[in-house]
């Protein structure tokens, strides 16, 4: 494979890694908000599930996220160590 086919699939590799990381996170977001929105609609209505609910939502997005780029950062450094 020639250097710059290399390069362009390691732009579009660490392209695709960006996105899966957005994705994982908005949907934990998106998923938290939606079941914190139904929670005050059949509870107090005052807008706290929804608050904790979009916390938990950020943080679990956040931590599942930071999973995902360290799986995928010792991933690069196992195929690195053994293509040399």
């Amino acid at each position: 494979m020639n250097e710059k086919k290399r390069n362009d699939l390691k732009y579009f590799t660490g392209i695709g890694i960006v996105i899966q990381f957005g994705v994982v996170v908005i949907s934990n977001i998106l998923v938290a908000a939606v079941i914190g929105y139904y929670l005050d609609r059949w509870t107090f209505k005052n807008k706290l599930f929804l608050i904790i609910f979009l916390f938990l939502g950020v943080a679990s997005g956040l931590y599942q996220g930071i999973r995902y780029l360290m799986k995928e950062a010792k991933r690069y450094e196992n195929r690195d160590k053994f293509s040399k």
